[in-house]
C-alpha cells in the first residue's frame, strides 16, 4: 500500500507534457499575433542576468553593449488541440546560455498567459515578441 501511495504521488508531482524550446529564425510575419497582457514583463533577475553575461564580455549579442541592455525578441508558440504548449521557439540570439535564461523566462510568461492568441490558447503557431532593457 505505501508503493502505491507513493508512486501516486510521484505521478501527481511530474509535470503532464513537456514543451520543445528551440531557437529559430525566419519569416513569421504570416503567423498569427498573440495578444499581451499589460504590465507582462520578463523577470527582472533573467534581464540582470543577460545583462551581467553581456558586461562580464560571456555572451556578444548583436546591437547590445556593456552597460546597456536594450532588446525586442520575436518568438513563437505551438499550441496543440487541447490549447496545451508543445514548442517555444525563440528568435536567436547568439548566446546559447542568454537564450536558455530568456527562453524559461518566455515559457513561464506565456505559461501564465501574459502572451495569448486572442479567444484564447488553441491549436496552432502564434507570435509574439518581448522587450525588455537594463541599464547597469
Amino acid at each position: 500500500m505505501k508503493h502505491l501511495l507513493a508512486a501516486a504521488v510521484l505521478l501527481a508531482a511530474a509535470p503532464a507534457a513537456a514543451q520543445t524550446i528551440e531557437v529559430a529564425s525566419g519569416d513569421w510575419r504570416n503567423i498569427p499575433q498573440m495578444r499581451v497582457q499589460v504590465g507582462a514583463s520578463v523577470e527582472s533577475n533573467a534581464v540582470a542576468a543577460i545583462a551581467e553575461m553581456v558586461d562580464r564580455g560571456e555572451c556578444t549579442i548583436p546591437g547590445q553593449r556593456r552597460g546597456n541592455l536594450d532588446m525586442t525578441v520575436p518568438f513563437l508558440v505551438q499550441y496543440d488541440a487541447h490549447g496545451t504548449i508543445q514548442r517555444l521557439v525563440l528568435h536567436p540570439l547568439g548566446c546559447a546560455r542568454a537564450e536558455g535564461i530568456l527562453a524559461g523566462a518566455l515559457l513561464r510568461l506565456v505559461q501564465h498567459r501574459a502572451f495569448e492568441p486572442a479567444g484564447g490558447p488553441r491549436e496552432g503557431w502564434f507570435r509574439g515578441e518581448v522587450g525588455f532593457a537594463h541599464e547597469g
